[in-house]
């Protein structure tokens, strides 16, 4: 046999058995792969019960270009990162999604599906972690606990005092003329029925007493802030608490014990601070359902919520 031919058959050859071989690979392995001064990292998202994310931590360097692929293999999710502001919006099974960031801070980031997908939806979660290839063993957490010193996030918290209707703010912001109003920390740190126990007097009735309340807490927000926590709410909550937050979502079909809140329970909503609610929501509820928020929303983005939260007991409205 001539050279030529030899060396013509033997590489027609290796490209029968390398092809193959080379397509089993692409197939079977799902790695980070480099391209150019990116990453590119398949993501695939399937309902908690079945898997979840996969993979469930990503690994990049600081500085890293990370792309990602996201596909969905059973119901539409959603795809967000909250500390890293990425919101990708529906992943529709059969369709790849892509985002593109650089990873520019050094931490851990929790991605999460924020589009109902099953009872286990709050399950749903992962973990981004951005190292310094220099000192590749440190990486904190994106958010440390709550500062929750001196509250009982886990008590029934029942008001002793509490609105029997839906106090006005309008009407609050007429009493308020005259009287010596809380510093703007108190309305954080006290129980709306703590205040009322503290600006009873009796030139008001019970209801005038909550109209002033009701605008007490209008004036610590703005209509910005509540518009972020609305939507927010919308978004990350409703499936659980309801859009009207009386504790009916989707999901609360398979949360009976205990349910989701009911944010429009005066009593109990009442018997709770700013501060309070703040921190539970960053922590979750311990033996519920109710995931953390703490490595995904940011310190301003709660507050926002827990701004929103208050208007399924005060109504928002007050003159200008």
């Amino acid at each position: 046999m001539r050279k030529q031919e030899f060396l013509a058959r033997f590489a027609a050859l290796l490209i029968l058995i390398g092809l193959p071989v080379g397509i089993l690979v692409t197939q079977s392995v799902s790695l980070p792969v480099a391209h150019g001064d990116s990453k590119v990292i398949d993501l695939v998202a399937t309902r908690p019960d079945a898997g979840g994310w996969s993979p469930e931590v990503i690994r990049v360097n600081k500085g890293d270009t990370v792309r990602l692929r996201i596909t969905a293999t059973d119901v539409v999710h959603g795809f967000a990162i909250g500390q890293l502001g990425i919101d990708v919006g529906n992943i529709v099974p059969g369709k790849v999604t892509e985002v593109e960031f650089v990873a520019d801070k050094v931490g851990r980031f929790t991605y999460y599906c924020n589009a109902w997908c099953s009872p286990d939806h709050y399950r749903m979660r992962g973990t981004l972690e951005v190292v310094d290839p220099e000192i590749p063993e440190a990486v904190p957490l994106s958010e440390g606990e709550p500062k929750a010193a001196g509250l009982d996030l886990d008590s029934a918290h029942e008001a002793m005092f509490y609105p029997s209707g839906k106090p006005s703010a309008a009407r609050g912001q007429t009493l308020a003329k005259g009287i010596q109003l809380p510093a703007a920390g108190d309305l954080r740190s006290q129980s709306p029925s703590a205040l009322f126990s503290r600006l009873r007097q009796g030139s008001l009735s019970d209801s005038e007493t909550w109209d002033l309340i009701a605008y007490l807490w209008s004036t610590s927000t703005t209509p910005e802030r509540l518009a972020a926590g609305r939507a927010l709410y919308t978004k990350n909550c409703a499936g659980c608490h309801g859009e009207t937050g009386q504790g009916n979502g989707p999901g609360s079909r398979t949360l009976k014990n205990p349910a989701p809140a009911n944010f429009t329970n005066a009593r109990t909503m009442a018997g709770g601070s700013s501060d309070m609610y703040y921190a539970k929501i960053r922590r979750g509820g311990m033996g519920t359902g109710m995931p953390y928020w703490g490595t995904i929303f940011t310190e301003e983005e709660t507050r926002s919520l827990v701004d929103y939260l208050w208007t399924f007991v005060f109504a928002e409205e007050k003159q200008e």
